[in-house]
């Protein structure tokens, strides 16, 4: 199987020059948390955007100097093993497909779950590629906190469990996307000083505006965003048929739960993409 037989050919981009804001409005209407960035007025990939980027640097305004230019690609006629092993290797969800230089697609862990492996017949458990080291978060956390939990573990979601050590929720980056709002900050500054006495002169003088935008989280918890239908598996549930359940819900990750009902580890999609390499 080739990556022209898995991949999204209808790709979202932004372009430089550009905005920070270009590419918060775009990751937040797709909801996603990357997208290529492209040069004005051509195909020719520049690199990726990351929504992690945008929120460790708020000052910044320059999509260009936002930029991750040092990114994995794949050509279209690659086999899919090849893109497999990229994505795991860089630690990624998606890369660029490219055709002589230009991108012609984007394929991405959902796109090999959805398309190849939950067509498949991969009978192993899915438990056999679970992390049973689970970092979990308390639902009456401040959604600030979560997000700052999820950016010191590593983890792009988290179970939620209540004050009994129950799982009642999954919190990840899509959930906060949708609850958080774009906010527009401007303010004055001045490019010339003036002393004490020169207050007459406040109008003749040179001064620029400033404006910025950045996505603003919101005072909330994270029972109030999390998502509280959970999709769960078993240890005994196969690849293959985690995939379809993924597909299905369009989840990215499930937890697995013994015959009593706790929690003994979470599988993500990613996970499984090592069921097509060993």
């Amino acid at each position: 199987m080739q990556v022209k037989g898995v991949m999204t050919k209808e790709v979202k981009w932004v372009e430089i020059p550009g905005t920070r804001a270009e590419a918060l409005d775009l990751l937040k209407k797709i909801g996603a948390s990357s997208v290529p960035v492209v040069k004005r007025g051509t195909d020719e990939l520049v690199g990726m955007v990351r929504l992690r980027k945008l929120f460790e640097n708020p000052g910044e305004e320059q999509l260009a100097m936002l930029v991750d230019r040092d990114v994995p690609t794949v050509s279209i006629n690659d086999k899919l093993e090849e893109a497999v092993n990229r994505l795991l290797k860089a630690r990624v969800r998606r890369l660029p497909v490219l055709k002589d230089g230009k991108l012609v697609g984007i394929i991405t862990v959902h796109d090999i779950i959805s398309r190849a492996i939950a067509e498949m017949k991969v009978e192993r458990p899915a438990s056999d590629f679970m992390r049973s080291h689970v970092i979990a978060v308390w639902d009456g956390t401040p959604l600030r906190a979560a997000v700052g939990i999820m950016d010191f573990s590593g983890f792009r979601a988290l179970p939620a469990i209540d004050e009994g050590s129950n799982l009642v929720g999954i919190i990840d980056d899509s959930d906060i996307i949708k609850v958080s709002g774009i906010e527009t900050e401007s303010r004055m500054s001045q490019m010339t000083g003036r002393s004490e006495g020169d207050s007459w002169t406040w109008d003749s003088e040179n001064r620029i505006y400033i404006t910025k935008r950045e996505l603003k989280i919101p005072d909330k918890l994270v029972l109030d965003v999390m998502t509280k239908d959970i999709v769960t598996i078993t240890r005994k549930t196969t690849v293959s048929r985690a995939a379809q359940i993924m597909r299905q819900h369009r989840i990215e990750q499930t937890p697995i739960l013994t015959a009593e009902g706790k929690l003994t580890g979470i599988v993500r999609d990613v996970d499984l993409l090592r069921a097509l390499v060993e």
